[in-house]
């Protein structure tokens, strides 16, 4: 170790030792502080570089991911309306297979052709309002085979349903049926400008609407969408989805198509979910050729190949994302596979446009950071400097109480004591430096303490969101459980309906064909005509039990709610049914209740509900068998009870009798009348006035079906008496 060396000057005398001490504490603290603030500065701005670069990485990645995703979203959009599309042409398929399997040509109206020599075309004479029969003929003389003809007349059946989806949807121009003799049905008509080229118009079977449809089997319920084309009619280019249709016995019957217009489906599906100027979306076909795409594109689409742009997305053709140089400008390239129809979305966007407002903010916070701490750093090198001088110069008096002070509160801060206040030491600079030091310790705490909080509140924040997304994924279990249900109910529906329908109809059906070809007598005709009679009475009957219990479930029909006497309405309903039951030579025993009470209701549903009740009770009691009415007081509710005599209900159909469409006998071809909608009916009205209906089985000796109603409150006050419902 290299002996002490004094300072001195010239020869004089050494200098003092508080002199040395500050010389040497000059030396040994400046000289660190100022290779600090330099290494330190230059650590900081090297890791902000870091962080920067990394911080525009990550925000460009995020970014593209959440263009990603809306082009997904948009995808399931475009897939929704092409998928409404295709629902409506395959309808439309299911309704003109089903009138193509009826043959009855004495249920068909023959329909009045007129040639129009200008458009050298058979066309029907009948309103324009309701679509057209079209017949391509060089000649008038050329007249169209009669089958042409009566194919063609039993689709004008399919109008309704062209004029609902056209209307439902505005992407579909036009719906037709096309005959394999190259005749059509269409609608709507078109009434717009006539084609200034005056194109000629080939066979209709010659075109892509006809010969893609003959792809499907016929046993595949499926669309095919056409390669866009230019329409026959002024409309422009469009492509079009089509099916074929056959009979029952698999014989093509011709194709039904729904058109849809480029410019429709950019203005009605494109524009609206891309609506900026900055990029722009295009549609693509399986063979990567254009569909459509947005009119501010298309000049740079011209310039792409795009079977290399977009071709090698990958065999899935899933979501993908490309950079792409364009005019010497890098463009971001985003596409989607369609999964109805294996087409490919595409959107282009400008890449500075899209990531330069991310990376300039990006890249601006992060200077605004480094000029901050680099200004910070140099403030506290430049503090610490003026407190080393400071305490140099002062040392030599006062040296000991200032260090030990600032020592014991190092000290208490290396325990934790962080609200400890260093002792006053006299010296200004050294009670700053303890005052500066005292603030830091404070901060500090506040920052643990707030640091303490944040946690405290992000693991609540936590804990919140996972009751939240636990009571989500219940509420969409319910949801999914329920969807399932309904189909479930939707399916069942549609059976019952149609078989309910197609008995009577059917029976119908051979009694009209067995009197058009003579094989029932002249002289029973009267008898079979009253059958027919009664079977379109029956499914009158069965339609309007359907829709008053479709409008009672939607509470479409409102209970016109008033005060009534329970009496009345009983009787009413007695007197009613008496006659009734005396011409079938049936007991009808009415028991009613002494006092008099009041309810609230509608006298017209009520007595509704009560007839069903009745009605129900006579079609399962053998003649001459009694049928009671009772009405009596329990509590607070008004019974209303009818007790038939019949065999009665099985305990495990008890659950079920109330539910539409249910019957006991599950074959639905009993002898015993009904749709099984009277008791859902009764339900849904019992359950508009806060009652209820209750079933209770007798064994071997009926059933007996009771209505609850709640009496009225304070029915004193009532001013006037009641007037029995009406009948």
């Amino acid at each position: 170790m290299k002996p002490f060396v004094r300072f001195r000057r010239g020869g004089g005398a050494p200098k003092t030792f508080a002199l040395q001490l500050l010389l040497t504490l000059l030396a040994s603290s400046l000289a660190p502080l100022l290779l600090l603030s330099v290494f330190g500065g230059q650590t900081i701005r090297s890791q902000l570089q870091r962080s920067s670069d990394m911080s525009v990485e990550h925000a460009e990645s995020n970014y593209i991911n959440l263009y990603q995703q809306n082009i997904e979203k948009q995808v399931q959009s475009i897939d929704y309306e092409l998928r409404k599309v295709e629902n409506a042409v395959l309808v439309a398929k299911a309704m003109a297979e089903a009138v193509f399997s009826i043959h009855n040509h004495t249920a068909v109206e023959p329909v009045a052709l007129q040639y129009d020599p200008f458009k050298r075309t058979f066309l029907d004479t009948g309103p324009d309002e309701q679509g057209k029969i079209s017949i391509r003929s060089d000649t008038a003389a050329a007249k169209p085979p009669p089958e042409l003809i009566y194919d063609l007349t039993k689709s004008r059946a399919l109008f309704p349903l062209f004029q609902s989806e056209t209307a439902r949807n505005p992407n579909i121009v036009s719906m037709y049926y096309i005959h394999p003799q190259s005749g059509s049905y269409h609608f709507p008509v078109y009434d717009g400008p006539p084609d200034p080229v005056q194109r000629k118009i080939n066979k209709l079977t010659t075109y892509s609407f006809y010969t893609d449809a003959l792809l499907v089997p016929p046993e595949a319920n499926q669309v095919v969408w056409t390669k866009p084309y230019f329409d026959i009619t002024p409309r422009g280019w469009m492509f079009t989805a089509t099916t074929p249709v056959y009979d029952e016995n698999k014989t093509l019957k011709g194709v039904v198509a729904a058109d849809v217009t480029i410019t429709n489906f950019i203005g009605n599906v494109v524009d609206i979910n891309f609506n900026g100027q900055d990029g722009y979306a295009l549609l693509l076909d399986t063979g990567y050729n254009l569909i459509a795409a947005q009119q501010h594109g298309i000049a740079q689409i011209n310039q792409m190949n795009l079977s290399a742009v977009f071709g090698n997305a990958g065999a899935s053709r899933s979501l993908n994302y490309r950079r792409l140089e364009l005019n010497g400008e890098q463009k971001a390239v985003f596409s989607r596979s369609i999964s109805s129809t294996q087409w490919t979305l595409g959107y282009v966007i400008s890449e500075k446009k899209l990531l330069e407002p991310v990376n300039a903010a990006t890249r601006e916070l992060s200077r605004q950071t480094e000029r901050k701490l680099v200004v910070q750093l140099a403030w506290l090198s430049a503090l610490a400097v003026f407190l080393s001088i400071g305490l140099a110069f002062f040392l030599r008096k006062r040296i000991t109480k200032p260090v030990d002070a600032l020592s014991d509160a190092f000290a208490r801060m290396g325990e934790g004591k962080l609200t400890a206040k260093p002792s006053d030491t006299h010296v200004m600079e050294f009670d700053r430096l303890l005052d500066s030091f005292s603030q830091m310790a404070n901060k500090i705490r506040e920052l643990m303490e707030q640091q303490s909080r944040l946690n405290a509140e992000l693991e609540w924040k936590v804990q919140q969101r996972t009751i939240e997304l636990r009571e989500m994924n219940a509420e969409l279990e319910l949801r999914v459980n329920e969807l399932l249900r309904l189909e479930q109910w939707r399916k069942e529906l549609f059976m019952n309906i149609s078989h309910d329908l197609k008995t009577p109809i059917t029976l119908i059906q051979g009694y009209i064909e067995a009197i058009s070809d003579g094989t029932i007598p002249e002289q029973q005709t009267g008898i079979f005509l009253q059958r027919i009679y009664d079977g379109i009475q029956a499914i009158t009957v069965f339609a309007r039990n359907l829709n008053e219990l479709s409008l009672l479930e939607s509470r479409q029909i409102y209970a016109d709610m008033a005060p009534l006497r329970a009496g009345g309405l009983f009787q009413a309903t007695a007197v009613k049914w008496a006659p009734y039951m005396e011409l079938e030579n049936r007991p009808f025993h009415i028991e009613e209740m002494a006092e008099d009470n009041f309810i609230v209701g509608d006298a017209h549903l009520l007595g509704r509900l009560l007839d069903n009740l009745i009605e129900n009770a006579l079609k399962y009691t053998a003649a001459q068998l009694p049928v009671t009415f009772r009405s009596e007081r329990s509590g607070d509710m008004i019974l209303f009870s009818v007790i038939d005599s019949g065999p009665g209900i099985p305990q495990e159909a008890v659950p079920y009798v109330f539910t539409s469409f249910y019957r006991v006998d599950k074959s639905r071809n009993s002898n015993t009348p009904g749709s099984g909608l009277g008791l859902a009916i009764a339900k849904e009205i019992a359950g508009m006035h806060g009652g209820s209906i209750s079933l209770q089985v007798r064994e071997n000796a009926g059933c007996c079906f009771t209505l609850a109603l709640p009496l009225m409150k304070e029915p004193e006050a009532l001013i006037r008496p009641e007037l029995p419902p009406a009948q």
